[in-house]
């Protein structure tokens, strides 16, 4: 089980990170773009920012789909750092939190497309649900990395065991 959930984490990453970069890319040559365009011939494309702003978002939530697999999310470690033998029991505290914060994700995200499905952006012309929909994409993926971690964990726990 922990073989398989790594290889749907890993797999789930690599793809959210090429796409991520993507959005990154296509962000920076529309907005270089528009920035030559108005300054040479005060001009401009009418929907670099919309696409932009809706890149950006995709790339913060998708960035922090990826940074909950790599644990580099902005962490508060006054606890573990001035008792470390409470690590042992705050972990699986922080991985209940964080399930539990992606399947809020998940539900509210799910509801605020119910919302905006019906509307589209004002110069792009797309749903606005496409662009709502990497919210509960993106908890999905946490909740993913999460259980793929706790299963690591849980997995190296009963090697250790086995050992003595």
């Amino acid at each position: 089980m922990k073989k398989i959930m790594d290889k749907i984490s890993d797999g789930i990453d690599m793809v959210t990170r090429a796409f991520i970069t993507s959005l990154l890319f296509m962000m920076t040559i529309v907005l270089a773009i528009h920035i030559v365009l108005r300054y040479f011939f005060q001009g401009g494309i009418l929907w670099s920012d919309e696409l932009s702003r809706f890149a950006m978002i995709g790339i913060v939530y998708l960035g922090a789909a990826s940074a909950t697999r790599d644990n580099t999310h902005i962490t508060v470690s006054i606890f573990e750092d001035r008792w470390p033998s409470l690590r042992k029991w705050l972990t699986p505290v922080q991985g209940a939190v964080m399930i539990a914060y992606s399947f809020f994700l998940i539900i509210f995200g799910i509801q605020a497309l119910e919302v905006v499905g019906t509307q589209s952006s004002a110069n792009i012309g797309i749903s606005m649900g496409w662009i709502y929909s990497v919210i509960p994409i993106s908890a999905v993926i946490m909740m993913i990395h999460i259980l793929a971690k706790i299963g690591a964990k849980r997995h190296a726990a009963t090697e250790e065991e086995q050992l003595w």
